[in-house]
């Protein structure tokens, strides 16, 4: 998400044809920079197929994943699978915690999940996300010009547009969901839905916004739910209701939105 020409918000990657020019400059004369050790230790662990497929596996998974599931999906013997886990805990990218099963005995299992610290590696270097901050401070002193929900409901609608014929003509609810799950996925997030008590909810397990989420408490949740409401309002033919009950940057493990038709009038 970034701030461009003072007002307009841009999610994504698409850009205009003039926007290639700085870019272009910098290819042409290339640039020196310092490589950041810790860089090698996330290569090495991603390096090896078989532990790519793990950590694969585990940042997609629905719930953590124990030796004993990563096993049984994967056909490998569990020492092998630790040996892999082992090192992508050590490079930072997975963290385990115990996790009890209902109903069976002994000792609690370790179950192992992605790690949720940021990590991105640009060559050469870049700090968007100190960029992305200049432009919250931007937007939470100057952002009251227009309520942030209409805000991001406008863009949301607006993004859709822009993006051309996501879908032909509205769609009823659980298709739009659909739709609009495989174009948050695109963007980066982590969104899965499914039927529940007569409606639908949405899970996301990582937000993409987290560090500032943390920082600019409500604004940027208000935004991100405002957008995601707009871009479905966009896509969907049903009139919805819409309800965050749990929140990543309250502490929970997820995010969860509970989103049902609204009834006829």
């Amino acid at each position: 998400m970034r701030f461009g020409g003072g007002t307009a918000l841009w999610y994504g990657s698409e850009r205009g044809p003039s926007s290639h020019s700085g870019a272009d400059k910098l290819a042409e004369r290339g640039a020196m920079y310092e490589v950041q050790p810790d860089i090698l230790e996330v290569a090495k662990a991603l390096g090896e197929e078989t532990r790519f497929n793990i950590f694969r596996r585990i940042a997609d998974a629905a719930e953590p994943l124990s030796v004993k599931d990563l096993v049984a999906e994967l056909g490998m013997h569990h020492s092998a699978i630790r040996i892999h886990l082992g090192k992508l805990e050590d490079a930072g990218l997975i963290y385990s915690k115990k996790r009890h099963i209902p109903g069976t005995v002994g000792r609690p299992q370790l179950a192992f999940l992605p790690s949720a610290r940021a990590l991105s590696i640009t060559l050469p270097p870049r700090n968007y996300e100190f960029l992305a901050r200049l432009a919250m401070d931007w937007a939470a002193a100057e952002g009251d010009t227009e309520p942030t929900e209409d805000f991001g409901l406008r863009w949301g609608r607006d993004y859709v547009k822009g993006r051309g014929r996501l879908v032909d003509g509205s769609l009823p609810l659980d298709r739009a969901l659909g739709v609009l799950m495989d174009e948050l996925r695109r963007l980066g997030a982590s969104a899965r839905s499914g039927v529940m008590n007569g409606g639908y909810q949405v899970l996301e397990t990582n937000c993409v916004f987290a560090e500032l989420a943390a920082d600019y408490e409500p604004l940027v949740c208000e935004l991100h739910q405002a957008v995601m409401r707009g871009m479905l309002s966009a896509i969907s033919a049903d009139e919805f209701e819409w309800q965050q009950t749990t929140r990543i940057c309250d502490g929970d493990e997820r995010c969860t939105m509970r989103i049902a038709a609204r009834p006829p009038a």
